[in-house]
């Protein structure tokens, strides 16, 4: 960028560089920062892109993001050379190692849920800024979550050199990626966010919900009808929203300038002001950390939270209450984040 910056460049958007501190202690550093300037943060902020850990493993590309950015981060990953096969581009490296379809090579490469493992959590599940977190990981055959000297004294610069980076280009390929994605984000004059992907991931959080816990919903006399109305009213509320951005007059600022503010606000859409019941702090409504691994993303997680391990909960008359008032808040935001992208009535 400072390259680019000397040739002339400038951004249409500004760009900002931030260097957390106290992450370890509970993103101590990032979660300051987001609530000491939330207002002007969901205000003005296009998305925010997160790296640590960069060099985790040597085996693939891993990224965990929001779905708005889920086409961006795909076609970005075009630009990138692989850094073992230089031939190649990342793309398609990370979609042979890591198919979004199992045992599928063909099909996209797979990107996961935002869990809070690092600094991208303030911002996208207090703030419901559109994220996402990339790096390269460790090959998942092996059994284990994180190389062994994670958080060690041994994570040094001697570790990279000697046996999981030696000549750097795993940190290249990762710092190119976050590269192109914010060069990217910074110029395009009609934000590249596809609301079609949100639609999507809802959908198949949908059909989880109902696989996982449909049969014990309907022996309570729960049903997910209005639920999943909210979802389809999203879909087509998405794709009709698709094809205004796909002819908005790009002579007009006022057009482009309208396209982009609802772009730009989906993802604050699902924020829900009250928080999810016993951790207010975090209050996105369609993904969250698991209230039982914090570095894996949970869907639904105000509904998750109170289905998990409701059989054997003390009170299940009051649990059951709760899991109701969570599906009405979960439909009722779910149809509103619809309603931000209808621009029928102002």
């Amino acid at each position: 960028m400072g390259k680019l910056k000397g040739e002339g460049w400038r951004p249409r958007r500004t760009v900002v560089f931030g260097s957390w501190g106290a992450e370890e202690e509970g993103l101590i550093g990032s979660g300051e920062f987001v609530e000491d300037y939330i207002r002007s943060l969901q205000e003005r902020t296009v998305a925010y892109l997160n790296c640590d850990s960069v060099a985790s493993g040597n085996f693939s590309l891993s990224v965990a993001a929001s779905p708005l950015l889920h086409s961006m981060i795909r076609e970005a990953s075009k630009k990138v050379p692989d850094p073992h096969e230089p031939s190649k581009k990342l793309y398609d490296t990370w979609r042979m190692k890591r198919p979004e379809e199992e045992g599928n090579p063909d099909t996209r490469p797979k990107i996961n849920k935002l869990g809070a493992g690092s600094d991208y959590a303030p911002f996208f599940q207090h703030a419901g800024i559109a994220s996402s977190d990339m790096l390269s990981d460790i090959d998942p055959a092996l059994g284990v979550t994180s190389y062994p000297l994670y958080h060690s004294a041994y994570e040094t610069f001697d570790l990279q050199d000697r046996f999981i980076d030696p000549d750097w280009t795993v940190h290249q390929a990762v710092g190119r990626l976050w590269g192109e994605m914010a060069v990217i984000l910074a110029d395009a004059l009609v934000l590249p966010l596809d609301v079609r992907d949100y639609a999507t991931a809802l959908q198949q959080m949908m059909d989880e919900l109902r696989q996982e816990h449909g049969s014990r919903l309907s022996a309570q006399n729960i049903g997910l009808e209005h639920l999943e109305s909210a979802i389809a009213n999203f879909t087509r509320a998405t794709t009709t929203f698709h094809q205004t951005v796909g002819s908005v007059d790009k002579s007009n600022p006022f057009t482009v300038r309208a396209v982009n503010d609802r772009l730009m606000k989906l993802e604050g859409a699902f924020i829900d002001p009250l928080g999810l019941p016993d951790r207010p702090w975090f209050r996105h409504v369609a993904f969250a950390p698991s209230s039982v691994n914090t570095y894996a993303g949970q869907s639904f997680p105000g509904l998750a939270d109170a289905l998990f391990d409701i059989d054997n909960a003390a009170d299940q008359a009051a649990r059951w209450e709760v899991v109701k008032k969570q599906l009405a808040v979960t439909t009722f935001t779910v149809q509103s984040a619809a309603n931000t992208l209808v621009s029928n009535l102002f």
